[in-house]
C-alpha cells in the first residue's frame, strides 16, 4: 500500500521545480492543494495541473480553496462574493447560480474539490477567522445556503466541501495562530452548529473538512481534527457522513505547535479521517509519509480502514475528467450574474434619510489605513479601500485620500478634519479583518461629530466593525471589484440597497 496516496500536499510555486518533480514521481502523494502562490492565471493554472497529473498520477485529486470574498485562489475565473454577502441577498437561486459558475471554471483548468462552502454559523462577532466567510449568524439560513452552493459546485462536476467540522463559528481564537476551546453541549452543538452540516449531507456533498478546535464536553483533550469520538463517533456514525473527509492544514498552529504535522497525520488517520493536508516542505512530507509507514508497521493504523479511505477518495474523482478548457472558464451571463449577486449584498445601517449620495463633480474626502495585511486564511497584502477610491474617480468623482497607519491613525486627524471641511461627503472606510485599532476609531467618532450628515461609514471587510462607527454605514460584505463597484453605484444614487444583514449590526 502506498500510503503517500492518502496524503495531500502543497508546492512551492506556479512551477514545478525539479525538487518537487522527484518527489511526485517518486512518492505519488494522492493530492495537491493549490495556494494563490501557484497560480499565475488560469492558462498557466490548466497546464499546471496536468504537469502534476502528469508526474503523480491521473488520479491526483486537485483542490483549493474557492470561497469567495477575500479567500480566493485564481481571479480570473468566476468567483462569488463572500459567503456574508450572499447569505445577506437570501436567495438561494442566486447562490446555486453563482456556485455553479464558480464550479465550471474551475472544472475548466482540471480542478477536482473546492474547499467550500464554509458550513459554520457565525455566531461570534468576534470571530477572527471566519466572519464574512460565514452566510450569517442564523443555523437556518446557513443551512440553505450551504445546500445550494453545494449543489451548484457539484452540478458543474466539482466536488463541494462543507467546513470546518464540528463547527467553527463561535471562537475568538484563529486556529491558523492558535487552538480554540469551545465549550458547547451536545445539545447547542445539534441545534445551531451542526444544521448546515446536515443540510450539505441531505445535498449530497462530497466532502468535509474538519476543526482544529477542542470541544471540552466531546473530548476534552483533543481538539475534532484529531479526534476519533469526534470524526468517527460523530460525523460518521451519528450523522452517517459516508464522503471524504480532509483535515483543515496541519501545520497551522494549533496543531503543529502541539503533535507536529508527520505525528498528527497519524492520528487524523486513526481518527477516521481520509486524507490529511499537510501545508509543508517536501523534507515534512517526507516525513509524514515515512511516519505512517512507520505507525501502519507498528499497529497503530488499521490497514482496512486505510484501504476504506482510498476507496473514498477513489470515488472523487470515479467520472470521466474532460480535457482542460481555461479559454471556455467564462460562460455567458457569468459576469452580470457574478455583478448582480455584489450588488444585491449592499445593506445599508443606521440611514434613516436615505443613503448620502454623490454626483460627477462633487468633492469626496476618503479616509483609510493603509495596505492591510489579510489573515492566513486569505493570504495577500491589499490595500481594500484602492478599488472604492477608483470606482468614484471612474464615474466623475473628485476623491481626496488621507491614509493613516493603523497602529498611529490619530497622525492623520487633522488632516482629515481639514481636508472634511469642504467636502460633499466624508467616507471613512473601515478595511480591518478583524478589529479597528482606537486610535482608528477615534478617528472615525472625530471625522463623524465634525461632517454630520455628511459623513458615511463603508465597511469593506468586517461588517461587524459598523458598531465602533458612529453615523449611518453601507456594508459591502467585502472588497473584491465587484462589490467595490457595487457601493460606488449606490453612493452615486444609480442604486438602492435592498439586503438585510444576515447576522445583528448595528452603528455605535
Amino acid at each position: 500500500m502506498n500510503l503517500a496516496r492518502l496524503v495531500m500536499i502543497d508546492l512551492s510555486g506556479p512551477r514545478v521545480t525539479p525538487a518537487e518533480r522527484e518527489f511526485l514521481s517518486a512518492r505519488r502523494p494522492g493530492g495537491v492543494c493549490l495556494f494563490a502562490r501557484n497560480v499565475v492565471d488560469r492558462f498557466q493554472l490548466a497546464e499546471y495541473i496536468e504537469e502534476l497529473r502528469s508526474l503523480a498520477g491521473s488520479d491526483l485529486i486537485v483542490a483549493l480553496d474557492q470561497e469567495g470574498g477575500g479567500v480566493v485562489r485564481v481571479t480570473d475565473l468566476p468567483y462569488p462574493p463572500s459567503a456574508m454577502a450572499l447569505g445577506a441577498a437570501d436567495d438561494v437561486e442566486l447562490t446555486r447560480a453563482v456556485a455553479e459558475a464558480t464550479g465550471r471554471g474551475l472544472r475548466s483548468v482540471g480542478v477536482d474539490i473546492d474547499f467550500a462552502p464554509v458550513a459554520d454559523v457565525n455566531s461570534n462577532p468576534a470571530n477572527p477567522v471566519i466572519a464574512d466567510r460565514s452566510f450569517g449568524a442564523d443555523p437556518r439560513l446557513v443551512a440553505r445556503h450551504v445546500a445550494a452552493f453545494v449543489q451548484g459546485l457539484q452540478a458543474a462536476g466539482v466536488g463541494a466541501t462543507v467546513k470546518h467540522f464540528p463547527g467553527h463559528g463561535d471562537t475568538a481564537i484563529d486556529s491558523h495562530l492558535a487552538l480554540p476551546t469551545l465549550d458547547l453541549s451536545f445539545e447547542e452543538l445539534e441545534r445551531r452548529e451542526w444544521p448546515p452540516f446536515v443540510a450539505a449531507f441531505e445535498a449530497g456533498v462530497a466532502a468535509v473538512m474538519t476543526a482544529h478546535i477542542v470541544m471540552r464536553r466531546i473530548d476534552p483533550e483533543l481538539p475534532g481534527t484529531l479526534s476519533r469520538t469526534v470524526i468517527t463517533g460523530l460525523l460518521r456514525e451519528r450523522l452517517g457522513f459516508d464522503g471524504v473527509v480532509f483535515t483543515d492544514a496541519l501545520e497551522m498552529k494549533a496543531i503543529a505547535e502541539r503533535w507536529g504535522g508527520p505525528e498528527a497525520a497519524v492520528m487524523a488517520l486513526a481518527a477516521g479521517v481520509d486524507m490529511p493536508v499537510q501545508v509543508a516542505s517536501l523534507a515534512r512530507q517526507e516525513e509524514t509519509i515515512t511516519a505512517l509507514e512507520r505507525a501502519l508497521a507498528a499497529g497503530r493504523l488499521d490497514e482496512r480502514a486505510l484501504e476504506v479511505s482510498l476507496t473514498r477518495l477513489a470515488r472523487l474523482i470515479s467520472g470521466e475528467r474532460s480535457a482542460p478548457r481555461p479559454a471556455e472558464a467564462w460562460h455567458e451571463g457569468d459576469a452580470a450574474l457574478l455583478d448582480a449577486a455584489a450588488r444585491r449584498a449592499l445593506v445599508t445601517i443606521g440611514a434613516a434619510d436615505g443613503l448620502p449620495t454623490v454626483a460627477p463633480g462633487d468633492g469626496v474626502v476618503l479616509v483609510a489605513a493603509e495596505a492591510t495585511r489579510q489573515s492566513a486564511a486569505t493570504q495577500a497584502t491589499v490595500s481594500p479601500a484602492s478599488g472604492l477610491v477608483a470606482a468614484l474617480r471612474e464615474r466623475g468623482v473628485e476623491v481626496a485620500e488621507v491614509r493613516y497607519q493603523a497602529d498611529a491613525a490619530q497622525a492623520a486627524l487633522e488632516e482629515a478634519l481639514t481636508r472634511a471641511r469642504g467636502a460633499d461627503l466624508v467616507v471613512f472606510a473601515s478595511t480591518a479583518r478583524t478589529v479597528l485599532k482606537d486610535s482608528e476609531i477615534e478617528l472615525a467618532r472625530r471625522l463623524a461629530g465634525a461632517s454630520g450628515k455628511r459623513f458615511l461609514h463603508v465597511a469593506l471587510w468586517n461588517p461587524y466593525l459598523v458598531a465602533a462607527v458612529p453615523g449611518p454605514a453601507l456594508v459591502t460584505f467585502g472588497w473584491r471589484d465587484r462589490s467595490v463597484q457595487a457601493a460606488a453605484r449606490a453612493l452615486m444614487g444609480e442604486m438602492t440597497t435592498t439586503a438585510t444583514a444576515p447576522v445583528e449590526l448595528a452603528s455605535a
